[in-house]
């Protein structure tokens, strides 16, 4: 009686064992026919990371519904976090728009993103551009003071449209 007895707390282990597996484990879902060759990460696709406070800050960039000025703006005030952020007066100055650019990607002292590589505000090249795909225009002035210009509707640039925004945030008189 005691053989029988053992046999069954054995069986009812190993019941229990298989039932516990089979519950903690899950498969993987079987492919369906309209995502067979996708790989799991496909399937699963990471959640996006949030934006950067510069992106934020660019939110509407472009948009029909507020003023081309207001474009510039916001690359003003990208800017002028930018230079707070980023102390170092000895590495990397802002020459133009390309090197502009470059720093707001993450190639400054600080290697901090401001924004994130295929950003909209990028043309193709990288280079930050207006609302009608132009690159921006960057006059460094003085030391962290940059004019920006938009080569306006027209798409080139130094004509009557431009729009310019001085390093204090402002437009010159007569504009």
């Amino acid at each position: 009686m005691s053989r029988t007895r053992t046999s069954i707390v054995l069986l009812l282990i190993a019941v229990a064992i298989v039932l516990g597996w089979r519950f903690t484990h899950k498969t993987p879902p079987s492919p369906s026919p309209d995502t067979a060759g996708t790989t799991m990460s496909q399937l699963d696709p990471k959640p996006a990371s949030p934006p950067t406070a510069a992106e934020t800050l660019l939110e509407g960039y472009g948009n029909s519904s507020t003023p081309p000025i207001e474009d510039l703006r916001k690359i003003h005030r990208v800017v002028t976090g930018y230079f707070s952020l980023v102390k170092d007066p000895g590495r990397n100055p802002i020459g133009g728009i390309a090197d502009l650019s470059a720093a707001l990607r993450g190639e400054n002292p600080n290697r901090e993103v401001f924004v994130r590589e295929g950003n909209p505000i990028f043309t193709s090249d990288g280079l930050l551009k207006d609302r009608w795909g132009s690159p921006l225009i960057v006059h460094p002035e003085a030391w962290r003071q940059l004019e920006l210009r938009s080569a306006g509707p027209d798409k080139r640039p130094y004509t009557e449209d431009d729009l310019v925004l001085t390093p204090t945030g402002m437009q010159p008189p007569g504009r």
